[in-house]
Formats: C-alpha cells, structure tokens, sequence
C-alpha cells in the first residue's frame, strides 16, 4: 500500500522530497493510513531502483541539499496497476484483541470491564474526531473529489461505530457473567 500512495501522492502534487511526501501523507491521508518517515524513504529507494521513481537532489538558496522523486512513466502504471488491484482485494480482518478474549477466563472481569471503558472512551472521541476532520474536509472540495473522500470517511467511521457498538455489547455481556458479591449493593 505504500508504494500506492507515494506513487498516488507524486502523481497527483508533482515532484516533490521525501519529507514533503510525508506531510502530506499527514495532511491528506493521517485518517486511514499511518506510514512513518522511514517508512517513505524506504519506498522512495526500492522504487528508484524499480525505475518508478527519478531521484535527483535540489538545492533552495543556502539550504541543504534535498533529493527530489517524481514519478516516472513506469510509476504512473505501477499506480495504476496497484489501485485497481487494490479496488479488488478483500480481506479477512484479525483483531489482537481476540486473543485476549480467548483468554479472559485467566483475568477478573473488573480488569476486563476496565479495559473495555478505556476501549470505549477512546472510540467515541475518535468518531467525534473523524467527523469533526470529515465535515471540515467535505466543505473545502471539489464535488468530484468530495464523493471519493466522502466515501473513505465514511468507511473509517461504520468500522469504528461498529467496534463501539461490539465494545458496548461486550460490557453488558461482561456485567452479566460476572459473579455478584453478595455484600455488594446495587
């Protein structure tokens, strides 16, 4: 996926240096993907080598060198090539969380419920943030370009509605099973 927005983003904003590329990766994408500087660098090298990519450094007044990467003519069919594989592509998600639930017997329910509330309070104030950055990002773009972004702000936002809902259920559930002190007042 990487390459896809690399390639995606030098296509789209013209040549640009390899910091460039990840601000606007924050900017843009921050939302749906979290690809760390590294990350782009190594990219940037393996798709140099691949020919996807022209590198060549640049220098701004006193300022220190910088390499530049644009996207060649064999980078604009790789992009091409990875976006329609990826409008294809399904998937089976995992969640590491599972694995902890496999396992819930060995812990007390309270350290469950507690993790649980945690998981909760930070879903919520996600989905609040996500509509917060979508309604701000809907109103500054073109029709055309809003469909799109729409549609990915709105496919992050049902998967986190979703697993606060599954969040929400599992405390009931919780709740219910466990085991009730007698001495406890309700």
């Amino acid at each position: 996926m990487v390459p896809l927005y690399i390639l995606g983003l030098l296509l789209r904003f013209g040549p640009q240096h390899g910091y460039q590329i990840k601000k606007l990766l924050e900017e843009q994408l921050a939302d749906f993907t979290q690809i760390k500087l590294p990350t782009v660098y190594y990219h940037l090298d393996k798709m140099a080598t691949a020919g996807l990519v022209l590198a060549h450094t640049d220098r701004q007044g006193a300022r220190p060198e910088k390499t530049v990467y644009e996207a060649t003519p064999a980078g604009a069919k790789q992009f091409e090539a990875l976006l329609r594989k990826t409008l294809h592509t399904t998937y089976r998600p995992t969640f590491d969380i599972d694995a902890s639930l496999y396992f819930a017997d060995t812990l007390p329910p309270h350290e469950l419920l507690l993790a649980f509330a945690e998981a909760e309070s930070w879903l919520c104030h996600t989905v609040q943030l996500i509509e917060q950055h979508k309604a701000e990002t809907l109103a500054c773009l073109p029709t055309q370009v809003a469909v799109s972004a729409g549609l990915i702000f709105d496919h992050h936002l049902l998967h986190y509605q979703a697993e606060l809902t599954w969040v929400r259920q599992a405390i009931r559930r919780i709740k219910e099973a466990a085991p009730h002190d007698e001495n406890e007042s309700n």
